[in-house]
């Protein structure tokens, strides 16, 4: 299905709009189904999908419970429009390439945009209160291979709706990585406490590195130039899982027992 859903997407500019996140394929479920789901955007849509049921077929944006209301008028303005709820609009047509080249004349126009980034969602942790937070679709619970700015840790980390099912996975004990966008700069570590990971990076940011050299690096470039993932997730002992975190260490050879470096983040 996504040699049908891709090209449209492409051809009507929308692929272009977006940075894509994960082509997400289920089209081995009773109902098959496929997303191209996108990385955090103004717009807050998560995803564009198509859907194979046994009565037809429909193309599905999948969004933000709180995307721009005008926005959200709009689409449902659109021909082919069937159905919508808080999370989606759907759409049943023959012509996937008009509906979608519609779409991404809504999301070109200028006021969209406009109104789109005035309504981000904002921090309300006390070391971060006011800031702008960006939407992070926290229904999906798969993180290995995943990356998150330091922006989307705090939104996901704030979020204590029960739909939250990311931080309850980030949550659990293991080994992370926070490294520099092109990889180069790489500091490890580890989560063995209450928290979980997730709670380990809310400690580097609320105090800006949490370690000498990741410290010295993040004073240097700022840590919109630092993005976190998760390396694996461990079940034991606190030692038990410290020697997992110095086995990465000297597999990724982060460690610089010596002067600031750049690239060695881990001073030990």
């Amino acid at each position: 299905m996504f040699d049908v859903l891709e090209p449209i997407l492409v051809t009507s500019g929308l692929a272009g709009m977006f940075e894509l996140k994960l082509r997400d394929d289920h089209t081995s479920e009773p109902t098959p189904w496929v997303a191209y789901r996108v990385k955090t955007n103004i717009y807050k849509i998560r995803s564009f999908e198509l859907w194979n049921t046994a009565a037809n077929n429909f193309f599905r944006i999948y969004h933000a419970p709180d995307i721009n209301e005008s926005l959200k008028t709009m689409l449902k303005s659109l021909p082919g429009f069937k159905k919508n709820t808080t999370l989606f609009v759907d759409y049943i047509t023959d012509d996937y390439l008009q509906l979608t080249t519609k779409i991404a004349e809504i999301l070109a126009s200028e006021e969209i945009i406009k109104e789109s980034k005035a309504t981000s969602r904002h921090a309300r942790t006390s070391k971060f209160e006011g800031l702008d937070l960006p939407d992070v679709d926290t229904a999906l619970e798969e993180v290995l291979g995943q990356t998150y700015t330091w922006k989307e840790v705090i939104a996901i980390w704030e979020d204590n709706s029960e739909e939250n099912k990311l931080k309850q996975v980030l949550g659990q004990n293991g080994v992370y990585i926070q490294r520099s966008g092109d990889g180069k700069s790489r500091y490890i570590g580890s989560a063995y406490g209450t928290g979980g990971i997730i709670g380990r990076w809310m400690a580097h940011l609320e105090f800006l590195g949490n370690a000498h050299h990741l410290n010295l690096y993040v004073l240097e470039n700022g840590y919109d130039s630092i993005l976190f993932s998760v390396i694996e997730f461990l079940e034991g002992t606190d030692s038990e899982i410290i020697q997992k975190e110095s086995l990465w260490k000297r597999t990724l050879g982060t460690v610089n027992k010596g002067p600031y470096n750049r690239i060695q983040l881990n001073k030990n």
